[in-house]
């Protein structure tokens, strides 16, 4: 991680962005005191909508990404959706 001083990262802003765009991050300081930090925007994986959504900042991307996906047991009693399909139909036909 690079840290860079406010006036630095003005003066040397694209040289800034070059390095986050090969990977690394850039934390800012305000006279030394870290304020912000700048990451790579890794969106190539992401589907389109995901992109769009991102870019109009009403989503935010993760910061690291996790190591292996999350699989959800299924809660008890979970019901098929054909079962509550027919039950509705049942329900429909009975009024």
């Amino acid at each position: 991680m690079r840290f860079v001083n406010i006036s630095d990262l003005k003066a040397r802003l694209s040289a800034h962005i070059q390095m986050v765009r090969e990977g690394e991050e850039v934390l800012v300081c305000d006279r030394n005191k870290p304020v912000a930090r700048i990451v790579p925007c890794l969106l190539e994986d992401q589907p389109e909508r995901e992109r769009q959504l991102i870019a109009s900042g009403i989503l935010t991307p993760p910061i690291k990404k996790r190591t292996s996906p999350v699989s959800w047991p299924e809660p008890p009693g979970a019901i098929p959706d054909e079962v509550i399909e027919q039950i509705w139909r049942e329900e429909r036909e009975n009024r």
